[in-house]
């Protein structure tokens, strides 16, 4: 994939500013994962992201955990690829709703109008950038170089707008970048019943 071409702008205008915008996060998080997924140790790795391109990182860059701040809009992200091929919701399930609780040090909130300025990313990029098809060209969306930029710069998680769900909130990790007092685990491990 070529790398996109603003990248060390983007590195460097972060890298300039990310101990006067960056603050922390603590809360639960939510995601849908495939059953298969489901085990404590998978939920919230971030090991999908080796496998599969995201709006936040091109694959087998980085480890990356995607989560929602509400169950709804998890479930919104959770339908969004396969309604972005135009496949019916049926082709999504089964998912499981999973929960982590989250301490983090250093969060750049893109949220945050004033953040945004800050950095020069525009609210229309984070919501309206069409990665998927950027990535089918073979190019590194603007969305990508900007998550390569956040996680090369020490960040441990965005919070970003939903692109899924209007009033939704994401939080996107970087489980490499967690500071030893920063904190993503599983609340609640998925119980299968034994036949």
């Amino acid at each position: 994939m070529v790398p996109h071409s603003e990248y060390d702008n983007f590195s460097s205008r972060l890298g300039k500013r990310v101990s006067e915008i960056a603050t922390d996060f603590a809360g639960d998080v939510f995601r849908f994962v495939d059953p298969k997924y489901s085990s404590a140790i998978d939920m919230f790795a971030g090991k999908g992201s080796l496998f599969s391109n995201g709006r936040w990182m091109a694959k087998g860059e980085v480890l990356t955990t995607y989560t929602s701040q509400k169950p709804e809009t998890a479930l919104a992200e959770a339908l969004a690829a396969n309604r972005y091929y135009g496949f019916p919701d049926a082709r999504s399930t089964p998912m499981v709703l999973v929960t982590a609780h989250t301490k983090c040090e250093t969060v750049i909130n893109l949220c945050d109008g004033k953040v945004r300025q800050r950095l020069k990313l525009a609210a229309k990029t984070i919501l309206h950038t069409d990665w998927r098809n950027e990535n089918q060209l073979g190019h590194e969306s603007i969305t990508q170089a900007w998550g390569r930029a956040f996680y090369e710069n020490g960040v441990e998680a965005i919070l970003i707008p939903s692109a899924a769900s209007p009033n939704g909130t994401n939080l996107v990790a970087f489980p490499q970048n967690l500071a030893p007092d920063s904190i993503l685990e599983v609340i609640h491990e998925v119980e299968w019943p034994r036949p």
